[in-house]
């Protein structure tokens, strides 16, 4: 059963956090108004403080990764670290590190994926990461319905303590992705807490890490109020010598942004992570304040229910002339103050898979009325946008809606709470048509496979894959050499926007908002990895 790897995403909403280029962070530089507090300006990483920040949400579930909620992981990132994690060099190259790992190779011929442990490395309640630890931990993980590609493991074997070998059937360039980002926890944990039953599926021992972790990462777990604030304190025994820099972190649990905004300019909170907007950063922007983002970011797009049968969106007139019906560059300057780029392809210009002389469906409400007659639908398309029911996306929508009803739709919005919306895109399905995001990985196949794919991660419920989509997802998988998982990209995005399966919207960047004093370089290595360790403040 395949978990929602990048699901966490749904916690971020339109503007959680925001990414600007695939280089060098963007900065606030000559502020009008300053923020209250001026740091003392240190020429390097300075050890010691506490940071506090604001997040919208917490852990459902702490260190069991088959009933890990959306966003869980994300939460985890202080105390819990991954065997091979996503790596952004000083030019901006992406790619994949060994981390927990000394070193790990791929055998597409030997049919086997070799993990060299480092050593030394201990967990938080004073265990060694071994290779027995790492194969219990993969094992707990196919036991638990999450590894996504477990039917392709033959064996894991331990030839050495610090040495794991998978052998596979067939290879596949997901693996660093499916099998390398592999989170670790302690066993020796686990069993200490899962009572008479010691196996890796223990009830006694779920109903434990609902809200405990041990992990190798630089923070140890201090408290967790649930809905109310998680707090880390340092690791003092943290493998990597002389970090982490911070003494702890406190994290208050804030889903009002104005709330939010008003702890940040007095002073209270040093960092607020997530739940911003346009509107704040523009406003904070100007205040003087540091916000702050890398390449990742949420592409939006309109996804047509093409799994039934009878739905209109089984016609491609109807998907083509949803997107002559909107004037994307418009919307995205209005709702997004100049921070959201128009989406006029699958893929972002930064990434694999933009084509750049892809003919593409400007905005022309003339020729969207002019597809839907020829659908049979002269006198109006009747349409359900299903919406999450958060501002910015009330406003997305609305926007959305005059432009469609323009141009011959008669749409009608269904605004959702967080729990029916999600439900609905992951779960259920949803009827008609939605606004939803889908996300970036390290590379724009990994992200293709993730949730446009027919073995994907992140599963759209009503989003359906036609036979000719899985035959070339079952090729691109295959293919080993960079030049070739390029194309192939650039293949399947080409299909998805020439067949029209979904609307690119806008990309919304990912950003931080915080005190210059902040020093950190969150989401530089994307959505799945946060450096905890490096994060320091000035004297302040």
């Amino acid at each position: 059963m395949k978990k929602l790897l990048l699901v966490f995403l749904s916690i971020m909403m339109i503007g959680v956090m925001i990414l600007v280029s695939c280089g060098e962070p963007e900065e606030t530089t000559q502020p009008t108004t300053q923020p209250t507090t001026q740091p003392t300006t240190t020429a390097g990483p300075v050890s010691g403080g506490i940071l506090r920040g604001v997040i919208t949400g917490g852990p459902l579930m702490m260190s069991y990764r088959g009933q890990m909620g959306p966003g869980d992981h994300s939460y985890m990132f202080p105390a819990v670290e991954y065997l091979v994690e996503p790596y952004v060099d000083e030019q901006g190259n992406r790619g994949w590190i060994p981390f927990l790992c000394e070193s790990y190779a791929i055998d597409p011929v030997g049919k086997t994926f070799t993990y060299n442990l480092r050593d030394g490395i201990k967990f938080h309640d004073g265990s060694i990461l071994d290779a027995e630890v790492v194969k219990w931990n993969i094992q707990q993980q196919i036991d638990s319905g999450w590894w996504q590609d477990a039917d392709k493991v033959v064996s894991i074997d331990t030839p050495d303590n610090s040495t794991v070998v998978i052998h596979f059937t067939e290879y596949s360039n997901q693996y660093e992705f499916n099998w390398g980002w592999t989170a670790i926890w302690s066993k020796a944990a686990w069993e200490a807490n899962a009572g008479a039953d010691k196996s890796t599926t223990s009830e006694q021992g779920i109903a434990w890490a609902v809200d405990h972790v041990v992990g190798t990462g630089p923070f140890k777990l201090k408290e967790y109020k649930r809905d109310v604030s998680i707090t880390w304190e340092k690791f003092d025994d943290y493998w990597q010598e002389g970090k982490p820099y911070l003494d702890g972190m406190e994290f208050q649990i804030i889903t009002e942004s104005t709330t939010a905004s008003s702890l940040l300019q007095a002073g209270d909170i040093d960092m607020w992570n997530q739940g911003h907007s346009a509107q704040d950063w523009k406003e904070l922007e100007e205040k003087g304040f540091l916000i702050k983002g890398y390449w990742p970011g949420l592409p939006m797009a309109l996804w047509g229910n093409t799994m039934d049968p009878e739905s209109k969106w089984q016609d491609i007139r109807v998907r083509e002339a949803l997107e002559y019906a909107l004037d994307k560059e418009t919307m995205a300057q209005a709702l997004g103050l100049g921070y959201y780029v128009a989406s006029a392809q699958i893929a972002p210009s930064t990434e694999w898979g933009y084509i750049s002389n892809l003919p593409t469906r400007g905005y022309d409400p003339e020729k969207a009325r002019d597809l839907l007659a020829q659908a049979g639908y002269e006198d109006g398309c009747p349409v359900t946008l299903l919406v999450q029911a958060v501002p910015a996306s009330i406003d997305a929508g609305e926007s959305i809606k005059g432009y469609m009803d323009a141009a011959g739709f008669n749409v009608t919005l269904d605004l959702a709470d967080t729990g029916r919306f999600f439900g609905s895109v992951f779960g259920t399905g949803w009827d008609d048509l939605v606004m939803m995001f889908y996300g970036m990985d390290v590379n724009y196949l990994a992200t293709y496979m993730s949730w446009f794919s027919s073995d994907p991660k992140s599963n759209l419920a009503s989003f359906a894959r036609p036979p000719e989509q899985v035959a070339m997802d079952k090729e691109a998988v295959l293919i080993a050499d960079t030049q070739g998982q390029i194309e192939m990209t650039e293949r399947l995005c080409r299909y998805l926007y020439e067949e029209a399966r979904l609307c690119p919207l806008w990309w919304v960047p990912s950003k931080t908002v915080s005190y210059k004093y902040v020093h950190h370089e969150i989401l530089r290595h994307g959505f799945i990895r946060v450096d905890w360790e490096n994060v320091w403040m000035d004297p302040h």
